[in-house]
C-alpha cells in the first residue's frame, strides 16, 4: 500500500470489480443411466470416452451404454455424469476375499491382514486378484513398530490376469501416511478394503507370493424397471448444474425389460430439477400407427424429445466393412447438442443440415415424408434424416409438448439455461442488505447476462428494450416481502422460435404479369 506524504489527489488504475462470478454450471453435461460389466453405481463424473473405460470397462455386446456413451464424446460430448444401473436384488453381492498375514516365514496363515472387496457389486469382480509383495531383500515384511522401518510391503491388483493397479510401499499402520487402506478407498478403482481392526505388533516375516483371488461376485437377478426408477430417482441428489438426461435402449416399448415408468421418472427428475432435459431413444418400430401410440403414453412434456429411427452406425469393437451395428442415436444426438451450445447457443435448435451425427452410415428404418410429417407435427417426433452428400442430419426441434412455445427444444433449453445462469450469478446477493443499493446491481447483473444472450442471437428484438424486460425496485420489493427475507426481481425474455417451414412462392413474371407456376 503506498505511502502518502504531500496532500493533494491521487489516482490510480485497477480493474473493474465485478458483482458476481460467471459459472459453469449452465453449460450442459450428458447424464447416462444403464448397464455396464462394472463400474460405480452412484452418479460418476468422466470428461473422455477412456475415462469412461477406465471405470465401467470396455465396450460390451450385452449393455448398451457403453456405445451410447462412445458416440456421445464422438459426436461433441464434453463431460458426462454416469450412472451404472445394477439389480436391486437380494443375491447381488461384490466380490471379496481375506488377504492373509503370516507369523513366520513360510507358515500357515494365522489371521487375515485385511479383507479385500471389489469397488462395486457383480460378477466381474471375480477376475480380481490381490497380491501382497514384500519389499526387503530377503522377501519379508519388515515388522511393525521398529524404529527403522514399518511393515510396509506392496499391494498389487490384477483383473483376468492383467496387472490393472500397483499400491508401492504401503502398509497396515493406522498412523502411517502410507496406510494401506485410506491409499486403497481413496485412489483404486478396483478393490475397497472395508476392515476395520488391523493386527497389532506384526512381528516376524511372510513369503511376498501371498496372492488370493476374490469371490462370490454376483450380478443378481435381472436389472428391471425398479432398478431404473430408484437409480433415476436417488442418484443424482448431489449433482448440480443443467443435465441432458438419457437411459440408452429404454424406450417403454411392448416386450422391452425396461417399461415407459423409467420414461417418466426421467421426465420427472428434469422437471423437478427446472434446468435439465431428457432425449429418448426410439423404438424397433417401422409402422407409423404404433410408433404414435408408443409415443402417446410418454410424459406430454416440454422437458423430454425423441429421436426416431435407430442408425447404422460404426461399431467401434469391429474392423473392416462389417464393423456396422444397428445402433440407438441418444448419446450421439445428445453429443449434438453439446457441439450445437458450444458453436452457436442453447437458442439454436439441435437440427438442421449443419447438425451431422457423425460415426452414422444409415438408417434402420425408413418412413415416408408424409408421415415423417404426421408423427413430428401430431405427436413431436423428430426424425433422423438422410441427405444425399451430407450423411445424417437431425431434422426435427420438437418436444413432446404440444403447446407453443413449449413445444421447440431451444426455447425449453433456453429457459433452462437462464434460469441455472441466472441463479449462478446473483447467487453474491444472499445475506447482502437488502435496499435500492442491492436491487439496482441485481439488475445490473442480470441485465448484463441478458444483454449477451441477446447479441449472441438467444433473443428476438433490435435493441435490449425489444429483447427483454427486469424490474427489481420497491414496486416488487415491498416492506413484507423485504421483511421476509426476499428480493424479488421480474425477468422477462423474448425467446427465439425456430424457423422450421421455409416457405416459397414462385411464379413466372412475365413484364408486369404473374403467371403462378404449378411447380
Amino acid at each position: 500500500m503506498p505511502t502518502y506524504t504531500n496532500p493533494g489527489v491521487y489516482v490510480s488504475e485497477s480493474t473493474l470489480a465485478t458483482n458476481a462470478q460467471r459459472s459453469n454450471f449452465a453449460q450442459s453435461a450428458g447424464c447416462f443411466f444403464g448397464t455396464a460389466p462394472r463400474g460405480p453405481v452412484d452418479a460418476t463424473l468422466v470428461d473422455s470416452w477412456s475415462a469412461y473405460k477406465n471405470y465401467y470397462g470396455d465396450i460390451s455386446a450385452s449393455h448398451e451404454l457403453g456405445f451410447s456413451v462412445y458416440h456421445y464424446f464422438a459426436n461433441g460430448g464434453r463431460e458426462a455424469y454416469i450412472v451404472r444401473v445394477a439389480s436391486g436384488a437380494s443375491s447381488t453381492s461384490a466380490a471379496s476375499a481375506s488377504v492373509p498375514y503370516y507369523a513366520t516365514a513360510g507358515a500357515s496363515a494365522t489371521s487375515n491382514l485385511f479383507v479385500a472387496r471389489a469397488a462395486n457389486v457383480g460378477a466381474w469382480g471375480n477376475g480380481l486378484t490381490v497380491k501382497t509383495e514384500a519389499i526387503s531383500a530377503a522377501n519379508t515384511y519388515p515388522a511393525i513398530g521398529t524404529s527403522t522401518q514399518q511393515y510396509q510391503y506392496n499391494l498389487v491388483v490384477t483383473l483376468d490376469g492383467a496387472e490393472v493397479e500397483r499400491w508401492n510401499n504401503v502398509c497396515s499402520d493406522p498412523t502411517d501416511n502410507r496406510f494401506v487402506k485410506t491409499v486403497v478407498n481413496t485412489y483404486s478403482k478396483y478393490i475397497t478394503i472395508p476392515t476395520t481392526t488391523w493386527p497389532s505388533a506384526v512381528v516376524g516375516a511372510a513369503p511376498y507370493t501371498s496372492t488370493v483371488a476374490l469371490v462370490n461376485g454376483n450380478d443378481g437377478a435381472t436389472v428391471t424397471t425398479s432398478d431404473y426408477t430408484n437409480s433415476i430417482n436417488s442418484k443424482l441428489a448431489t449433482v448440480e448444474g443443467s443435465l441432458i438426461l438419457h437411459a440408452p435402449g429404454v424406450t417403454g416399448a411392448t416386450g422391452t425389460a425396461i417399461d415407459v415408468t423409467a420414461i417418466t421418472a426421467l421426465n420427472s427428475v428434469a422437471t423437478s430439477r427446472g434446468n435439465s432435459f431428457v432425449i429418448v431413444d426410439p423404438a424397433d418400430i417401422s409402422v407409423k400407427a404404433d410408433i404414435a401410440t408408443l409415443v402417446s403414453t410418454y410424459p406430454q412434456s416440454s422437458y423430454l424429445a425423441v429421436y426416431y429411427p435407430k442408425l447404422k452406425m460404426v461399431d467401434p469393437t469391429k474392423t473392416g466393412p462389417a464393423a456396422i451395428r444397428d445402433t440407438f442415436p441418444g448419446g450421439a444426438v445428445m453429443g449434438a447438442y453439446i457441439r450445437t451450445d458450444a458453436t452457436r447457443s442453447v437458442a439454436k435448435a439441435p437440427a438442421g443440415y449443419d447438425v451431422d451425427i457423425r460415426n452414422a452410415i444409415g438408417l434402420v428404418n425408413t418412413l415416408s415424408p408424409s408421415n415423417t410429417g404426421e408423427l413430428y407435427e401430431s405427436y413431436g417426433v423428430n426424425s433422423l434424416k438422410a441427405i444425399p452428400g451430407g450423411g445424417i442430419i437431425i431434422h426435427g426441434a420438437r418436444t413432446l409438448d404440444k403447446s407453443s412455445p413449449g413445444k421447440y427444444i431451444p426455447i425449453r433449453r433456453s429457459l433452462n439455461y437462464l434460469k441455472q445462469t441466472l441463479a449462478d450469478s446473483t447467487a453474491f446477493a444472499v445475506f447482502e442488505p437488502n435496499d435500492d443499493r442491492l436491487w439496482t446491481r441485481l439488475t445490473m447483473t442480470v441485465s448484463s447476462i441478458l444483454s449477451e444472450f441477446w447479441r449472441s442471437g438467444g433473443l428476438k428484438g433490435t435493441n435490449a428494450s425489444q429483447a427483454f424486460y427486469i424490474i427489481c425496485d420497491s414496486t416488487n420489493n415491498t416492506p413484507t416481502s423485504i421483511q421476509n427475507g426476499e428480493v424479488r426481481i421480474q425477468v422477462g425474455v423474448a425467446l427465439q422460435y425456430p424457423a422450421e417451414f421455409i416457405v416459397i412462392n414462385l411464379s413466372q413474371w412475365t413484364g408486369g404479369s404473374n403467371a403462378v407456376s404449378t411447380l
